[in-house]
C-alpha cells in the first residue's frame, strides 16, 4: 500500500510539473515560422489557405492526459464552429499510425494532425508544456498562446474572432 501511495505523489507531482510549465519563450505575434503541416491523413495543409478562417493549433501527444482529455472538447468546438474554425493538431512524439489509430477510437471526423517527423515544430517553437494552444485570427496573425486547456476561454476567443470578421 505504502508503495501504491508514493507511486501516485510521484505522478501528481510529474503531472503538476509538465502541466503548469510555461513555453521557454513566448512566440511573436506574426512570426511564425511554420506554413505548411504534413497531416496523419497524407494530405499538406498550409496556413496561408486558411485565411478567412480562424486557426487553432492544438499541441499534443498520447501519452498526455490533460492533452487526451481536451479531445472531446476541441471536437465539440469543431462542430460549433464548422464554417469559421479550422483546428490542426500538433504531434511532433507519435508516429501517423498512433495518431490516426487515436482520432478513429475518438471518432474525430472534424480535425488532423501532424505526426512524428523530422520537422519537430514543438521544439522549434520552444514549447515545453502540453498542451498548448496557439490561436490565429482571419487575417493570419497569431492572436492568442495558451498553456493548457481551458474550454471557456478558448470558446471565448475564437467567438469573438468570429465576431469581429461580422458573424454571429
Amino acid at each position: 500500500m505504502k508503495n501504491y501511495f508514493k507511486f501516485s505523489v510521484i505522478i501528481m507531482l510529474l503531472f503538476t510539473l509538465f502541466a503548469f510549465n510555461q513555453p521557454e519563450k513566448e512566440i511573436e505575434i506574426n512570426k511564425f515560422p511554420f506554413n505548411e503541416f504534413l497531416l496523419n491523413n497524407g494530405k499538406t495543409v498550409k496556413l496561408t489557405d486558411l485565411k478567412g478562417k480562424v486557426v487553432l493549433l492544438d499541441f499534443w501527444y498520447r501519452g498526455c492526459f490533460p492533452c487526451l482529455k481536451a479531445t472531446p472538447d476541441l471536437m465539440k468546438l469543431q462542430e460549433e464552429f464548422k464554417n469559421d474554425l479550422v483546428i490542426i493538431g500538433i504531434n511532433d512524439r507519435d508516429d501517423k499510425e498512433d495518431v490516426t489509430d487515436y482520432y478513429s477510437y475518438k471518432k474525430n471526423t472534424f480535425y488532423l494532425s501532424t505526426y512524428k517527423t523530422s520537422n519537430h515544430i514543438s521544439n522549434n517553437l520552444k514549447i515545453t508544456a502540453f498542451p498548448t494552444f496557439i490561436i490565429i485570427n482571419q487575417k493570419g496573425e497569431i492572436v492568442k498562446t495558451e498553456v493548457g486547456f481551458n474550454k471557456s476561454s478558448i470558446r471565448k476567443s475564437i467567438k469573438n474572432l468570429i465576431k469581429e470578421n461580422g458573424k454571429p
